[in-house]
């Protein structure tokens, strides 16, 4: 798979907002990159979003979820500043000097989050504190409630943190807010393509899921699980790294990971040797780590589908210079494949 027709799909998609709740943006992206590939393609009550590539023998689901960490307007001030609510996993460090967009209804609303200069500091604790995110607000530039109002927000309008994308080390990496988790979707995009021009011959029957909410709960996994018969279960997902103690030897750069266990669950130890075993036998290299936090796997393993978490490592996840290495998104394209072709389910 060249680069460029990954970074052109991750990078549409990353452009696209898309906090937990409010995927709509992301959802209609999708649908543009994959409406002429052939299949079946319909979305649920709660958003999520599904191609059924078709084709014989087992079932198997690839799930990506769309959203992305972020922030929703808690209450617009008299003096014009915006109170919010954290969406999802969202360290405090990383909103101070941040600028943000409010997405109104009437169109994008550009703000930040504002910092104290040193010399305005009453004492030298406060410039040593991280203040909580409710000692935070944004600022859009308006002196009063009614001018914010005229501007267009509302009450509940998502927020996102920006960050414009920017390649690293000559194109090898790239850094951006979101990666996490639109590197799955963009590598669901490029199985279908390849699914569709052939590239891909699967022994399965193939449906691809870009799921919802996933980071406040796995909730549109969840009903993806009870909506879909599937015999095996692939949540496509990104893994923190690189923190020895934690994840143990994974190295970013060292291509895809199966992500044999994390705090939401354990996949069955056969079918992680099958995965491995199968890839490698195709000379795709994948490495094999625990993790924390959990993925989309959880939810169908909650189901009683056998499920299994393939990963891309991303160095400062849930921040806004998320990072990743090109190559080893490629290769976790080549892996979905490799479990497309060679189902490691129970006969």
């Amino acid at each position: 798979m060249a680069a460029g027709g990954f970074l052109e799909t991750i990078l549409g998609l990353i452009r696209a907002p898309g906090v937990s709740g409010y995927e709509a943006p992301v959802r209609e992206a999708v649908k543009r990159m994959v409406g002429g590939l052939g299949g079946r393609l319909w979305e649920d009550s709660m958003g999520n979003l599904y191609l059924d590539m078709g084709g014989d023998g087992p079932t198997i689901v690839y799930a990506a979820h769309m959203d992305e960490i972020g922030l929703v307007v808690a209450d617009v001030r008299e003096d014009g500043l915006l109170r919010f609510r954290k969406v999802g996993g969202v360290e405090d460090r990383v909103l101070l000097g941040r600028r943000v967009t409010v997405h109104t209804a009437q169109g994008p609303v550009e703000g930040v989050i504002g910092v104290d200069p040193p010399h305005l500091r009453l004492d030298e604790q406060q410039g040593r504190r991280v203040p909580a995110w409710h000692e935070m607000a944004i600022d859009v530039g308006a002196t009063s409630r009614e001018e914010a109002l005229e501007l267009g927000v509302r009450v509940m309008d998502p927020v996102t943190l920006d960050k414009n994308p920017v390649l690293l080390a000559r194109g090898k990496a790239l850094a951006s807010r979101a990666i996490d988790d639109r590197m799955g979707c963009a590598a669901l995009v490029m199985l279908a393509r390849r699914i569709a021009g052939g590239e891909v011959k699967p022994r399965a029957r193939v449906v691809l899921a870009w799921t919802v909410q996933e980071e406040v709960g796995l909730r549109g996994a969840l009903v993806a699980a009870q909506r879909l018969n599937a015999d095996l279960a692939v949540a496509v997902d990104t893994m923190a790294c690189c923190r020895p103690e934690v994840t143990g030897p994974a190295r970013w750069g060292g291509g895809p990971i199966v992500r044999a266990m994390d705090n939401a669950y354990i996949a069955d130890p056969g079918l992680v040797r099958a995965v491995v075993d199968a890839a490698r036998a195709r000379g795709v290299e994948v490495q094999v780590a625990p993790a924390g936090g959990g993925t989309d796997a959880a939810a169908f393993q909650r189901h009683g589908v056998r499920s299994i978490a393939l990963t891309a490592p991303v160095k400062y996840t849930h921040s806004t210079v998320e990072m990743l290495n090109l190559r080893d998104a490629e290769a976790l394209v080549d892996l979905l494949g490799v479990v497309a072709e060679e189902p490691p389910v129970r006969g």
